[in-house]
């Protein structure tokens, strides 16, 4: 907990601390070269009814009626926050110039809107019809940024284009990536199975990145998503994402984990036959293209790492073979060599 004298948190951007994230340093570096006057936090006078507050149901409903009205009519956030965006873009004085002060003050009045009854009124100088590059708005009039946002932004829009951020899994991806490695005796036994896991699971992930507009599957795993539905937010919804990707993740190491009518108990050998299954039917060659049929998405590939450490100790014991089988055979050349010079 943080605790300020007054008025110190109107010295500070952000100074209701109510989940923000801080960043701390000492690095002298960092210390502006100049010092700003702070902006005068007056806040506005907040609305006096003119009656008494009564708890009579229908006075009460309609005086929330006319509240959410005049909230959803006036709140402004967006409108002046987009504004200073454009304005300290295009004015030499940056966030100093004079439409960003008005702007500022006006931003003050429009946050503690829901709470004083004020609205913010913007005027008809301070509206912006050219949008900076950098905002992506594509039904509005835009202009290419000189500033440094601007020159950053389409030299990372110059280096990705041509190409997605994430690479296709076509077929001659997967001839070329495929890792005989991760065949282990027994396989094949399990690959009809597999198939069918591997089905609901990309139907139902596919689903998910569906609702919500993510495109990748690399996005919504990792959760670093690059764009989605309007109708949802990273800061708002990724948290649901993770939860809803952890569940499904969760229900196909219950499938691994079930006992099928041909295989009555599992050794150790034959669970890895089965994770070795589950890589088979998605990354061969054969198997591609066979999943989410008439639905346009991709070949998924995090299905078998939902039994990562299966997979990963199948790696590692055919490395162990080779590196014993290297070692056995370098000592027999030793030994034969030993053996002539004698």
């Amino acid at each position: 907990m943080i605790i300020f004298s007054r008025p110190h948190p109107n010295e500070c951007s952000g100074s209701d601390l109510d989940g923000d994230i801080y960043f701390v340093s000492w690095d002298a570096e960092l210390i502006p070269p100049g010092v700003v006057p702070p902006m005068e936090y007056t806040p506005a006078p907040t609305m006096t009814l003119d009656h008494n507050v009564t708890i009579e149901y229908v006075y009460v409903m309609q005086e929330v009626m006319e509240y959410f009205t005049n909230y959803i009519v006036n709140d402004s956030l967006g409108i002046i926050a987009n504004a200073h965006t454009v304005f300290a873009d295009r004015a030499r004085e940056k966030a100093e110039s004079m439409q960003c002060i008005e702007l500022a003050k006006l931003f003050s009045i429009a946050v503690d809107f829901p709470k004083t009854g004020v609205p913010a009124e913007i005027p008809p100088h301070l509206y912006v019809k050219e949008y900076p590059d950098f905002m992506e708005k594509p039904d509005r009039v835009s202009y290419v940024s000189k500033g440094v946002i601007g020159k950053l932004y389409r030299a990372i829009k110059d280096h990705t284009s041509g190409f997605g951020h994430v690479k296709a899994f076509t077929k001659l991806v997967a001839l070329r990536s495929y890792d005989p490695d991760m065949e282990v005796d027994g396989f094949k036994e399990y690959t009809s199975e597999a198939f069918l896991f591997k089905g609901e699971y990309d139907f139902k992930l596919g689903n998910l990145m569906d609702h919500y507009g993510i495109k990748t599957e690399a996005e919504i795993l990792s959760g670093n998503i690059m764009k989605m539905s309007k109708t949802f937010t990273k800061n708002k919804d990724g948290e649901a994402i993770g939860r809803a990707v952890r569940s499904l993740r969760k229900e196909a190491r219950s499938w691994f984990n079930e006992k099928s009518s041909d295989h009555d108990h599992y050794e150790e050998d034959e669970e890895y036959a089965k994770a070795s299954a589950w890589y088979h039917v998605t990354y061969h060659p054969d198997y591609w293209g066979c999943y989410n049929e008439n639905l346009n998405r991709p070949h998924f590939l995090s299905f078998p790492w939902c039994v990562y450490d299966k997979l990963t100790l199948i790696k590692q014991k055919k490395q162990s073979q080779r590196k014993a089988a290297a070692e056995l055979l370098l000592l027999q050349q030793t030994a034969e060599r030993s053996l002539t010079v004698s």
